[in-house]
């Protein structure tokens, strides 16, 4: 028979084992957010690689809910219309603007759906609405397309060799045969200038002996005079001054010539003029399809399978670099970097949302200050790296990493929409609470310009 004490026993294990297994499960159950309060949204997709009712959702990275259900689409060609659940907290970052796309978590890791935080500019978006997505990436269309724009380049390089080897040995002809002309035309100007002198010379005396022969045939004079009604001598006269006028004639109709040859050889329609011209217009050409190339190239760096091939040369995204190994310095590890911070106070930079007090804006004055804290670093940026590093210190620790990524965001969006910053190279880098380093070692509520500069640029400051 038990005694009361072992039945006291038993009764106290019975309750502490109800008691662990209660906590146990309202542990689960706040990891999977069971329990916290949620919103819906839609989005559509043509198709959902990856994707299942139950699959993670993020916002801005942030763990902020789950698929609940998935619904196919009538016809063929239609789209999936997915119902997402998202945590209340993280209500402020999604906005009517913001942008759904199918993502991967590691090189074989499943798929999540995440969600971008939206614009200031653009409302929070309401329970129920349907926000814009991006279709997934498909490696079959890139490298077809990559392989396409290799087949181009390499036939545009081959039609420019091509046509360069075509056209070696006209234009060296053209630039042989345009010297012999000006050199001709130059001999012919130089010889025909003096006898168009000398025959302009002999038809002046020609003409002053004409006139003095008519004047003394006049008085009468001499042998002239007396001869005045004879007819051969008037022919002979006349046939003079008739031969001087055709050999002026025939001097200006050679200048004549040579200087409209000239001109036709220098004209812009003329044969050096119209091969230069088809020259300049292949290497246009040219021109475009490496520019096409590069662009394919760049798509390449940010794709899942090739990333690590250009990260070990030199290549990094932003987007990918996690808090923890922002902190220990992966940009400045490799020796090739210096940075320098410029730290600026919420209260200066922020003031609340008129639509969503909750949320915050940026004011006049704070880009005023924006504006003269980059100024001194704009040369550098060219080569260098910006990242906005935002700090928040009230609040739970969800609620500081959702404020500190806002205000960085809302930074880094003003000053690319201001300085035509590039985006790849201009980041944000919430950290909460986290402001080691700050004026004072004191806990900092705002931001950090954090300038990634090379050090070769540094020097020469």
């Amino acid at each position: 028979m038990a005694t009361p004490a072992r039945l006291v026993g038993v009764g106290v294990f019975v309750v502490c084992g109800l008691l662990l297994f209660t906590v146990g499960l309202f542990m689960i159950g706040d990891r999977q957010m069971a329990f916290a309060k949620k919103f819906t949204i839609f989005t559509e997709f043509r198709k959902i690689t990856g994707l299942q009712p139950g699959s993670i959702v993020r916002v801005s990275g942030a763990k902020a809910g789950a698929i609940k259900a998935i619904a196919p689409p009538n016809v063929p060609g239609g789209k999936f219309r997915v119902e997402i659940e998202i945590a209340e907290e993280l209500h402020p970052l999604v906005r009517m603007d913001s942008l759904a796309s199918i993502e991967t978590e590691g090189l074989v890791g499943g798929g999540y759906l995440g969600v971008g935080s939206g614009t200031g500019a653009s409302p929070t978006a309401a329970a129920g609405a349907t926000i814009a997505s991006k279709e997934p990436f498909d490696i079959a269309d890139l490298m077809q397309q990559m392989g396409d724009t290799i087949v181009k380049v390499n036939d545009t390089i081959q039609k420019v060799n091509d046509t360069i080897d075509e056209m070696k040995g006209d234009v060296q002809r053209a630039v042989v045969s345009g010297a012999d002309t000006i050199d001709v035309a130059h001999k012919l100007l130089v010889d025909v200038g003096g006898d168009v002198k000398k025959m302009t010379a002999d038809g002046a005396r020609l003409s002053a002996d004409a006139a003095q022969i008519a004047e003394t045939i006049r008085k009468g004079e001499g042998t002239l005079g007396k001869l005045v009604n004879d007819d051969e001598l008037y022919r002979r006269a006349t046939a003079v001054a008739t031969q001087a006028d055709e050999i002026a004639t025939s001097a200006r109709q050679v200048v004549e010539q040579a200087r409209k040859t000239l001109e036709g050889f220098q004209s812009k329609d003329g044969p050096v003029e119209g091969m230069a011209s088809s020259l300049k217009q292949t290497m246009d050409d040219a021109r475009k399809a490496m520019s096409g190339f590069a662009e394919t190239m760049e798509a390449l760096k940010h794709n899942f399978l090739l990333r690590g091939f250009f990260k070990d040369r030199g290549f990094f995204n932003l987007a990918d670099i996690s808090p923890a190994a922002y902190r220990q310095g992966v940009l400045t590890s490799d020796g090739a970097r210096h940075v320098v911070r410029v730290w600026l106070q919420a209260s200066q930079l922020f003031e609340p949302a008129p639509d969503t007090p909750a949320a915050e804006r940026l004011t006049a004055k704070g880009k005023a200050q924006l504006d003269s804290s980059i100024g001194a670093y704009l040369d550098g940026l060219a080569t260098g790296v910006l990242m906005v590093e935002g700090y928040a210190q009230t609040g739970t620790r969800d609620g500081e990493y959702v404020r500190s990524r806002v205000r960085a965001s809302l930074v880094r969006d003003y000053l690319i929409g201001k300085f035509s910053l590039t985006p790849q190279m201009t980041g944000v880098m919430p950290l909460g609470r986290d402001s080691a380093g700050s004026p004072g070692n004191e806990p900092w509520d705002g931001v950090a310009l954090a300038f990634f500069e090379a050090k070769e640029t540094a020097k020469k400051k």
